[in-house]
């Protein structure tokens, strides 16, 4: 995520080839802040709830924005920005290892939650 690195990764071919290989073979994709405009101009988000740092919702291309910091719509996990790192990862970990060693995680390191 993060300007200008959002617009690096886009324009680097192996990101992708990496995101297009992981759609393509039902993987996880995430992306936060200004990243998931990445994902909107690959199509990526057509019929899918998504989120972004405010000032890139026109980039989501064919997603439902919704206002929430972390959104999980099927294998696509889209987050707000740095504020919400943190649950960003805890949604990424429940989704590969289950809710409770997410939260576990989380208390681990003395997160609010």
């Amino acid at each position: 995520g993060g300007m200008p690195g959002a617009q690096n990764l886009y324009d680097n071919n192996k990101v992708h080839e990496a995101i297009d290989f992981a759609n393509s073979n039902k993987r996880l994709v995430c992306a936060i802040c200004a990243a998931p405009f990445i994902l909107g101009r690959k199509g990526l988000l057509n019929g899918k709830s998504a989120t972004c740092f405010p000032g890139f919702e026109d980039e989501l291309v064919g997603a439902n924005l919704v206002e929430s910091g972390v959104i999980i719509d099927g294998l696509v996990v889209t987050a707000k920005g740095a504020g919400v790192a943190w649950e960003f990862g805890a949604a990424i970990c429940s989704i590969i290892k289950g809710e409770e060693k997410s939260l576990e995680i989380l208390r681990g390191i003395q997160w609010r939650k």
